[in-house]
């Protein structure tokens, strides 16, 4: 019940935050946001999906700073996937119904109705996974232990940022999906028969890819699901076999999600797969990993140590669930490779690593067991020493995000100097410490 009340929290603080601001003047569909969003102004208002001839005109009025729609022909293709705008889509139609029957408000895609639905639909999309994984981890844990593992991920992670300062990118929505993938994956193992659970499945599996492409590596996981040895190897392959028809039901259901981008790209392009992404791409035998975990620019240890604590606790993790730790391991692990390995590793501008909130859901599960372990602690030095950690790491966060919202953590430019120069601040002379910051 604890940790039922403390989720209502969060929604409450963060619509609390995110208010903070004036939105009347706002425009959060910039850049990314506005990749992911376009597709419903495009569909619903003005009709206009293939050439997006409206978007110049509504640029020159809201600044929308999106620079990745490629020519083809008298179409343009949008390289953001569609996944974000359809999770989107139900508080759009509101908006969009409220902006045309009361007339207050123009009914063109971004004026305040727009903005505050989609502020909503980020912000639940938060909750949901935070409710997904709570269903997942109060199985295996007390409530009291998993009250604790959500308040290190909702407020002592990257997390936060995008639920309450940055809204509108696709990382959230990732986090509900990958919280439903790793809640969904328990249940079918442990009920295989239910077809129910097979064709939810797949279809998380689908929407991963519809959100972000890239993150189908995480299909590993339900895959190697408590696979640790040969023996367990040959038992999933002689599972997958013996349950064949919801085996297919799981691909089934994932391709028929999957295949709105496939038909979005086939429409545009006349090529059913596509690499919107041009001249941006990965170079795998030169990835960016002590860069990218450690750096001053964005690491992600650094500037979310809550994600260290969290991978310091495979260590106990693997001790009480070595069936499971192993699978866990290799996709964290392949994550942190494959997200490391991107040609701009630091991922333009943002708050610590974003493409690695996605992982909060799984690496919750070693943090989960950490958190137990020291819990149940008899040593009080021990107990008081690790929680005395969490709540400085967590206070931490908090701080840094506070001061990435004012301006003083640049969101792409930071160096070591810098970083030490505004540690602790509220307050700083940016301008005069510019020739500390990495060059543009």
């Amino acid at each position: 019940m604890k940790s039922k009340i403390l989720i209502c929290l969060i929604a409450i603080i963060s619509i609390i935050i995110v208010f903070n601001e004036d939105k009347q003047d706002h425009n959060q569909y910039t850049s990314d946001q506005c990749g992911y969003y376009l597709y419903l102004p495009a569909v619903f208002i003005y009709h206009d999906l293939g050439s997006l001839s409206f978007y110049s005109e509504v640029d020159k009025v809201y600044s929308l700073s999106l620079y990745s729609l490629y020519p083809y022909g008298v179409k343009r293709l949008n390289k953001y996937s569609i996944g974000v705008s359809i999770f989107e889509m139900p508080l759009f139609l509101v908006a969009n119904s409220y902006c045309k029957i009361t007339k207050q408000y123009k009914a063109d895609g971004f004026t305040l109705p727009y903005q505050l639905a989609g502020i909503f639909s980020n912000i639940a999309m938060v909750i949901l996974g935070l409710i997904a994984l709570r269903k997942y981890l109060i199985k295996y844990h007390s409530d009291t232990i998993v009250l604790i593992t959500l308040i290190c991920l909702a407020f002592g992670t990257n997390l936060y940022v995008y639920t309450s300062f940055t809204v509108g990118m696709s990382h959230p929505y990732s986090f509900f999906l990958f919280a439903m993938l790793l809640l969904y994956t328990d249940k079918w193992y442990n009920n295989p028969n239910k077809i129910s659970n097979a064709v939810i499945l797949g279809l998380i599996a689908g929407f991963i890819f519809l959100v972000r492409p890239f993150n189908i590596i995480v299909y590993s996981f339900p895959i190697f699901w408590k696979v640790y040895n040969l023996e367990t190897l040959r038992s999933r392959l002689s599972f997958l076999k013996t349950n064949a028809s919801n085996t297919l039901c799981v691909v089934l259901s994932c391709l028929v999600i999957a295949s709105i981008q496939f038909a979005y790209w086939k429409y545009i392009t006349g090529n059913w797969i596509v690499y919107s992404y041009q001249n941006e791409g990965f170079n795998f035998l030169r990835p960016h990993i002590i860069n990218g975990l450690f750096s001053y620019r964005k690491g992600w240890f650094l500037y979310t140590p809550m994600a260290l604590i969290s991978f310091c606790g495979f260590l106990i993790f693997w001790r009480k669930n070595k069936e499971l730790a192993p699978g866990i391991l290799f996709f964290l692990l392949a994550m942190v490779y494959m997200v490391f390995s991107w040609e701009e590793w630091w991922y333009g501008g943002g708050f610590s690593c974003r493409p690695m909130i996605e992982a909060l859901p799984i690496i919750s599960l070693p943090l989960a067991s950490m958190i137990e372990y020291f819990y149940k602690c008899r040593s009080w030095l021990k107990i008081t020493s690790f929680f005395t950690i969490l709540t400085l790491v967590a206070t931490l966060n908090l701080f840094q995000t506070y001061q990435y919202s004012m301006g003083l953590i640049h969101w792409s430019r930071m160096t070591k100097e810098f970083y030490w120069k505004i540690f602790g601040k509220i307050s700083f002379d940016r301008a005069a410490n510019e020739k500390y910051l990495i060059k543009e």
